[in-house]
Formats: C-alpha cells, sequence, structure tokens
C-alpha cells in the first residue's frame, strides 16, 4: 500500500509533467510561428527583388506564391500578415494573387520615359467599344499599351472586344496585347466594327465600356472627348464616381485599382516630370552657351526649353485638381515638348 509520501510524488509529478509539456508546446508554438513569419518575409523580400530587377532590366518575369501572402496593397505599401513593404521609389501597379506576371511599362515622352511595374495574375480585358466613333478606338488602343504584355511570362494577360453583356459568337478573343495591337485593332478600325448589348458571363472578364454617351450602364465607363482625354465613370451603388483622365495610364490606374492607384500615379508621374524638367532645362542652358544664340539650334533650345518651363509653372500646379480643360491644356504642352525635342535631335543640336 503507497504512503502518502509516494501519492504526493505522484500527484506532484503530473502536475510538473503538465507545466513541462505546456512549457514545451508554448515554445513550440512560437518557433513555429517564428517560422511561418520568416518564411513570409523571404517572399516579400524575393518579390521585392524581383520587382526591382524587372524595374532595372526590362525584362518580364512570373512570380508566384503558395498561398495568397499579400493582404492589400495601399500605394506604396503591399500589407502583409507581417509588416508593411514600401515599394518606393518605383511606381508600382499591382492585383493581388497567388501568382503574377511582373512587367515594366512605360510612358514615353521623347525626353522623358517614364517606367512603372504593373503585376497583374492572369487576367481576361474585355473591351466593350460602343458605336464607331474614332475616338472610342483610339482611346482603346491608348488605354491597351499601358497594359502589360505578356508575351514572354507563363501568367497571361488577354484581350478581348465584344458587346457589354454577349455570348461566344460575338466575342473576339485577340490574344495579347503586342498581336492585339498590331494586327486585329487595325482590322476593327479598317472595317468599322459596331457592338451593341447582349449576354455573357461577366465573372470570366474584367470589362472596359468605352462610349461617348456617359449614361450607359456599365461598372467601368471611359468616355472619351478626344484620343487622349476624357471621362471614367465608376459605379458605386447607385452612383457613379467621376474621373477626369489625360491619358490611357490615367484609365489603367482607375481600372486595376480606382482612385487611389489613380492619385498615386499621378503623384509619381508629376514628380517625376517636374524633376526630368529641371534636367532638361539645365541641359538646355549648357548647350545654348555652346552655341550662337541667333543660329537655328540656339533658338530651337530656347523654344524648347520655353515649352518645358510652361509645364512646369503653368501646368503642373493645376494637375491635382485636374479638369477636362487642364488634361486638355496638359497633352497640348507634352506633345509641344515631344515635337520640339524631336526637332532638336533631327537638327544634331544634341
Amino acid at each position: 500500500m503507497m504512503s502518502v509520501f509516494q501519492i504526493f510524488k505522484i500527484i506532484l509529478g503530473i502536475i510538473i509533467s503538465f507545466f513541462i509539456l505546456f512549457i514545451v508546446l508554448t515554445f513550440a508554438g512560437s518557433y513555429s510561428e517564428i517560422g511561418e513569419s520568416s518564411r513570409q518575409v523571404s517572399i516579400m523580400v524575393n518579390f521585392k527583388k524581383s520587382i526591382d530587377d524587372v524595374y532595372t532590366t526590362g525584362i518580364p518575369t512570373d512570380f508566384e506564391m503558395k498561398d495568397s501572402e499579400i493582404l492589400a496593397y495601399t500605394p506604396p505599401y503591399i500589407r502583409t500578415e507581417v509588416s508593411n513593404v514600401d515599394m518606393d521609389p518605383i511606381p508600382l501597379l499591382l492585383v493581388p494573387g497567388e501568382k503574377f506576371s511582373v512587367y515594366r511599362n512605360e510612358y514615353d515622352l521623347g525626353w522623358l520615359k517614364f517606367y512603372f511595374i504593373e503585376v497583374l495574375p492572369e487576367t481576361n480585358i474585355l473591351f466593350v467599344p460602343l458605336g464607331d466613333d474614332e475616338r472610342v478606338w483610339s482611346i482603346l488602343g491608348n488605354i491597351t499599351k499601358f497594359l502589360p504584355s505578356t508575351e514572354n511570362t507563363e501568367t497571361k494577360v488577354k484581350f478581348y472586344v465584344g458587346c457589354n453583356k454577349t455570348d461566344s459568337e460575338w466575342l473576339y478573343p485577340l490574344g495579347e496585347r503586342n498581336k492585339f495591337l498590331d494586327y486585329w485593332l487595325p482590322q476593327f478600325v479598317f472595317y468599322d466594327v459596331e457592338m451593341g448589348p447582349c449576354d455573357i458571363n461577366e465573372e470570366d472578364y474584367e470589362i472596359i465600356t468605352i462610349s461617348e454617351d456617359e449614361t450607359v450602364d456599365a461598372d467601368f465607363l471611359v468616355k472619351p472627348i478626344d484620343g487622349e482625354i476624357g471621362y471614367v465613370y465608376i459605379k458605386d451603388g447607385e452612383d457613379h464616381e467621376e474621373h477626369v483622365y489625360k491619358n490611357g495610364l490615367d484609365v489603367v490606374a482607375l481600372f486595376l485599382g480606382g482612385e487611389r492607384y489613380y492619385d498615386y500615379m499621378n503623384e509619381k508621374f508629376l514628380k517625376e516630370l517636374e524633376v526630368a524638367i529641371n534636367v532638361k532645362t539645365r541641359e538646355s542652358d549648357l548647350l545654348m552657351g555652346d552655341t550662337n544664340m541667333w543660329n537655328r539650334c540656339g533658338t530651337e533650345f530656347l523654344d524648347f526649353k520655353q515649352t518645358l518651363t510652361s509645364i512646369k509653372e503653368d501646368v503642373i500646379p493645376e494637375m491635382d485638381s485636374m479638369d477636362e480643360d487642364d488634361a486638355v491644356e496638359f497633352n497640348y504642352q507634352i506633345k509641344e515638348s515631344f515635337r520640339k525635342y524631336k526637332e532638336l535631335d533631327s537638327l544634331g543640336c544634341g
């Protein structure tokens, strides 16, 4: 028969065993959490490195996550369970997913190339061009060139043209961006293809409707004023948010992430534009000093510099609250700067 002391030792041993087991399990859980956090940090470090490499080289790539590690993207921060990842200074348009195409795109002004990164999962983009006005097809092309080309990646962004609600008979699969822009789009413009309403499973496509009539019922509606500028209407319940766009990049930013992406990309672009203007103005002053101001090169440098100064002092300050007139003036001045820069280049003045 066991003594009271032996029973006490058994009970004490059981208590100590449970205490040790609790400590072991607690530490095991902590180590497991640390290991999971380390794994997530490693994924985001590699993801950021992949974006940095593509931004530097221009060579597109794929990136895959086993689980969706990205909770949200609020430019310039990628939010994860572990921490926020700051993507500055790289301008980034990101749609969260698990397998991405990472692509560097550009807005080419001739004297400035504004580079930005697009990170998209597999996506089917359906354009719905209503009416046969050339402005509809022009802005459709301008939007497309600011979306990624995935010919050299496994994760595809494919383009379609069809009705607002259409069956397969009225849906044109046009492949990836380059084939769409170089071959299919000219065909549609040449043959004056006109779309109308029909039926489709809208869950399979991200739809961009383009129409001169802003009353068209669409979740994302582009109303062109000309081939460059116009309005975007984004459905918000029974109402529509209205935004002025000055180029296809504005439309793409709104399409991929709404007003937050639109404001972010506009801010990044205008800052880089102002820096580039300062650099080109100083460069023009130096080159003008090496020329006779009354010869052709001197005159062209002066004209180019004056246009840049006008953009910096008169146009950029108006872009925070841009209206249609501001967008028109912006595009006019940008085209003038492009034309004058090309004239300098053609004269061999650089």
